[in-house]
């Protein structure tokens, strides 16, 4: 390996390393997924993260178990220990989904919809921080950079897998 590519491997790791997470330590990183998968579910965009969602408890349909799997490519034990650890700390509650008794629905309660706005809170004024000293015109071409990075080693896997023995 090239000392530039092992400097980038290093860099990515350090990023990935910086555990701004600490900021809310009622939850670990996969939580914090979960309830992000979660609100996204709840509001249509399962398959998108976005921010900006209003948690009103009292008008949320639900996301089936296996929604949330999916969207955050996890396995269903995984998501049920992570729904599970959610659930002992107030932030959500399942109920078997009365259309389909097949099915559990996940709901964020009201105590959890005020926890998670104090988090959210919390984060962004962190990164708002960060960001703010990195510069928007930073952040737009790091994203697209990732982006790149992220395509191209992605084709070249599935080049490389189709060519080896494994």
């Amino acid at each position: 390996m090239k000392e530039y590519q092992l400097n980038f491997l290093h860099k990515m790791h350090s990023f990935h390393k910086v555990n701004f997470w600490k900021l809310v330590p009622e939850l670990n990183p996969s939580e914090h997924m979960l309830i992000n998968a979660l609100l996204s579910c709840e509001f249509g965009k399962c398959a998108n993260f976005t921010e900006g969602f209003d948690i009103n408890p009292n008008e949320t349909k639900g996301v089936k178990v296996s929604e949330l799997a999916k969207s955050i490519r996890a396995t269903m034990p995984g998501v049920s220990r992570m729904l599970s650890s959610l659930e002992d700390k107030g932030i959500i509650e399942r109920r078997i989904d009365p259309s389909d008794r097949r099915n559990t629905l996940v709901f964020i309660t009201k105590d959890g919809a005020d926890k998670i706005k104090g988090y959210k809170q919390r984060l962004d004024a962190y990164l708002d921080v960060v960001f703010e000293r990195f510069g928007e015109e930073n952040v737009a071409k790091i994203i697209e950079l990732i982006t790149l990075i992220t395509e191209i080693s992605e084709e070249e896997l599935n080049v490389a897998l189709s060519k080896a023995d494994i």
